[in-house]
């Protein structure tokens, strides 16, 4: 849990402390300014795509994904840093991350069967992407404009964890009717997984913390998720959306804490912060469901 005085994006265990001497050497050499699929194998950093696929199981280009060195603050005081050139792998049966400093290596890999939940934070070009095990979490950070190309290995990804479609909960007669962006994201793959899964969905807006416009919040249940979506938390920037994917067969406990919804899932324990509305409605969803068909808007 994060603490008052903390770094807002703490740094990893792989990224380099800043130093003029390293900036300099990094700044003189050529890069892309976005993660991207390679087109064919030559094009991933030497040693990485033989490590990830052992390490992994990938099978095609198209679950790698290089991400280009950058230099980043984690948040004051803390000094800045430097995430190396990295490639992202998710493959048939692990997610795993290989970098090119300090030394070439694969430096994360999460069995699927261990991944408790996905968490993304996207403000305007800033994304941050995380796998979230009992442990060690997996966390890239990348440009936005990347994100519809990783879109589809992350839907098969989302679809290798789903486990068995489970009952929906009944439609509540009183739910909020969700602005148009809301209404948009309730049609597309980050809510659904499948274009043609029913969907039941609660939505609230409150005042936000960081700014004087309401912050949105969205709680969506599909046979296989539980999905929590918001304006972005650590912004005042309300352009973007925060969202946090838990597969259901792996929840086994859900409680409605002091500060946001507990969830013990696959033995992590995750807290969301949302709303008192929404957290009322998880712990009713997840602790009563029936066979009712769920609402497609």
């Amino acid at each position: 849990m994060r603490t008052a005085g903390s770094p807002r994006d703490p740094a990893e265990k792989w990224e380099i402390r800043f130093t003029e001497a390293e900036g300099g050497s990094f700044f003189r050499t050529e890069r892309a300014s976005h993660p991207y699929t390679p087109r064919r194998p030559e094009d991933i950093p030497a040693g990485a795509g033989n490590a990830l696929e052992k390490a992994c199981g990938i099978r095609a280009l198209d679950q790698i994904f290089i991400i280009p060195w950058a230099v980043r603050s984690p948040g004051w005081p803390a000094p800045k840093v430097i995430s190396p050139n990295s490639v992202l792998g998710l493959g048939d049966h692990a997610v795993g991350l290989w970098t090119e400093k300090p030394d070439p290596g694969v430096k994360v890999v999460i069995a699927l069967e261990r991944v408790s939940a996905i968490e993304d934070v996207a403000i305007l070009l800033y994304g941050r992407l995380s796998f979230v095990p009992f442990g060690d979490r997996l966390t890239i950070r990348y440009n936005t404009v990347a994100r519809r190309e990783m879109e589809p290995a992350l839907l098969a990804l989302r679809k290798r964890l789903a486990g068995s479609a489970q009952p929906l909960p009944s439609v509540e007669p009183d739910v909020i009717e969700p602005p148009f962006k809301w209404k948009v994201v309730l049609k597309e793959p980050l809510v659904r997984l499948e274009e043609s899964s029913p969907v039941v969905y609660s939505f609230t807006s409150v005042r936000g913390r960081l700014r004087e416009a309401a912050h949105r919040q969205l709680l969506a249940m599909n046979p296989h998720e539980l999905v929590y979506l918001c304006d972005p938390m650590d912004s005042t920037e309300p352009y973007g959306v925060d969202s946090f994917i838990i597969p259901r067969t792996r929840i086994t406990h859900v409680q409605n804490g002091r500060d946001g919804l507990e969830v013990l899932s696959n033995g992590a324990r995750i807290r969301i912060p949302m709303a008192e509305a929404l957290r009322e409605t998880a712990v009713r969803w997840l602790e009563s469901p029936s066979l009712v068909p769920g609402h497609v808007p």
